[in-house]
């Protein structure tokens, strides 16, 4: 009784305290961030937008999530700073089934499970003057059930390179053996901005270069993590063109789930490595450039580097990494720092003219001792992604056309590693957990050491999207590699993607069928299996 009391005492506070909001209720939204992977497409239309020579050509779409009044010109009101704007934000529900096993990603806080999950978030925007708050939590919930994993009854040799690929990330094989529940703060910040640039703290998903798919270094594919961050809201006008960037410094987390025992007990021995479980600081920098001489060009930077929170220093590098040199040769006594680091270079190239653009993004898993090194092997530890975007016009109003899309990742080790290998994309010989945040890849969804094409068709109108996507995607070559002698057993799967999305009033809709043919499953001859992924996914704008 005493716990319902306190239950409905809580409860009247937090009423009291949003009518309290409601009465100082303003016009404008200037702060508001659309999350990344929003599903009523607006990112993606304002990207198509650039193509066909509409908004604002100096926005990279390169560094998300991005400002709603950036693209949206609805939302320039000016600010008065003697009023609080108080607004509810969108309503929205994703639900989803995999009728055989885990498949999908670049879904945030849920979870790679079979059968039923959903996702439930909504929330509210406050501003008064340059101080923003946006509340976004979000509630995940999947039934979790078992389904087909690593075989038992494979070799030791065999066994004992997965119980390594296991050990050296924070992946588990199943997320435990009972249904998953958890709520987060999802999409929430508090910042304060000012003339472009914005200060803040944020659990917000963030997305680092011009992938679509993919990314190498930073996706919307694990749940936000907690992270201070420094960032332009709008791209920033120099004499020699226009930048954007941003500077965070957050905390990852582990799992807190390992996968089954089994895996792990080989010829009755205990081959599971124990696992630092401390938070991990994470300090990461992207930052892009759009020259003046060349319009719609931008070139840019990541990098991000982690290291357990127990073994950091308390020098002024040690909490901005980002800014020590490259080149291994140039520090000093960088080892025992036990530091892990990921960088990319990429660009993307608008020409409107032909409705075209052209992207790509190369990275690195580990430091070059010099530039000589870097010369001699620029392949070592590479990871790459390329694809571009080309749009059709359908009729002569120009309100309809095609979008044809091509991306191509590839996360495998080049040849390289026959002399110098590099270990598997996002994985460390330090952090464990590798370059993860609550059990799943901070950068691109398919994983260590895998590859994955994407040509996907889709017809825009203004209310409506719908489009097709052929794929093919590799799991972890890298481990086949090490694994395996032949070339037969390679775990491809083919995918088949459709999609809708349609706005009725304040209601968007979007469904999806994901139809994949799961080819050598986990590694296993003639282990040919069908998954079937239905998603829909349902937005209300109060």
């Amino acid at each position: 009784i005493n716990n319902l009391v306190y239950f409905h005492k809580n409860k009247f506070m937090k009423i009291s305290f949003i009518l309290l909001f409601t009465f100082f209720i303003g016009l404008s939204l200037k702060a508001q961030n659309i999350p990344v992977g929003s599903i009523d497409m607006i990112e993606q239309r304002s990207r198509n937008e650039q193509l066909l020579g509409n908004g604002n050509p100096l926005i990279s779409h390169t560094l998300r999530p991005l400002a709603l009044d950036l693209i949206d010109t609805t939302k320039t009101n000016k600010i008065n700073s003697k009023k609080l704007t108080l607004k509810a934000l969108p309503i929205t529900l994703i639900q989803q089934y995999n009728t055989f096993a885990p498949y999908g990603w670049n879904d945030g806080a849920m979870i790679p499970a079979k059968g039923y999950q959903t996702l439930l978030s909504a929330g509210l925007f406050a501003q008064y003057g340059i101080l923003s708050v946006q509340l976004k939590p979000e509630y995940v919930f999947a039934g979790n059930p078992d389904f087909e994993t690593f075989p038992l009854n494979e070799t030791s040799s065999v066994r004992e390179i997965n119980a390594y690929y296991l050990n050296h990330s924070d992946l588990p094989s199943s997320f435990g053996d009972q249904s998953y529940s958890k709520i987060n703060w999802g999409q929430s910040k508090i910042s304060v901005d000012y003339k472009g640039i914005s200060a803040g703290i944020s659990t917000e998903n963030l997305w680092w270069g011009p992938g679509q798919r993919n990314s190498l270094i930073m996706s919307n594919n694990a749940t936000g993590f907690l992270h201070f961050t420094l960032n332009t809201r709008k791209p920033i006008q120099t004499f020699i063109g226009s930048f954007e960037g941003q500077i965070v410094a957050g905390k990852l987390e582990s799992s807190g789930i390992s996968s089954p025992k089994s895996q792990f007990i080989i010829d009755g021995n205990d081959h599971e490595i124990t696992k630092n479980n401390d938070w991990r600081y994470i300090n990461g920098l992207s930052i892009n450039y759009q020259p003046k001489w060349v319009p719609g060009l931008f070139i840019g930077l990541n990098r991000v580097i982690q290291v357990y929170r127990n073994d950091m220093g308390n020098n002024f590098s040690d909490y901005l990494p980002i800014i020590i040199p490259f080149q291994k040769k140039n520090l000093n006594n960088e080892d025992p720092k036990n530091r892990d680091q990921l960088a990319s270079l990429f660009f993307r190239w608008v020409m409107k003219e032909s409705k075209f653009e052209f992207y790509g993004e190369s990275g690195w898993n580990d430091n070059s001792q010099d530039l000589w090194d870097l010369f001699q092997a620029p392949e070592h530890s590479r990871a790459y992604l390329l694809g571009f975007n080309k749009i059709f016009m359908l009729n002569k109003t120009k309100n309809k056309y095609l979008k044809v899309s091509f991306e191509t990742t590839n996360l495998e080790q080049s040849a390289d590693r026959l002399v110098r290998p590099a270990g598997a994309w996002y994985q460390h010989g330090i952090i464990l957990q590798g370059y993860t945040n609550k059990g799943k890849v901070l950068g691109a969804g398919i994983g260590p050491g895998s590859n994955l094409q994407t040509l996907d068709f889709s017809v825009w109108e203004k209310d409506k999207v719908w489009g097709i996507q052929v794929e093919r995607y590799a799991h972890n070559m890298d481990f086949f590699y090490d694994a395996y002698s032949d070339y037969k057993l390679k775990w491809m799967d083919f995918r088949l993607n459709t999609y809708i999305y349609k706005r009725y009033g304040n209601l968007g809709i979007q469904a999806k069928i994901n139809t994949a043919v799961l080819g050598n499953y986990q590694y296993q001859f003639k282990n040919n299996k069908l998954n079937m992924q239905f998603n829909i996914s349902l937005q209300y704008q109060l």
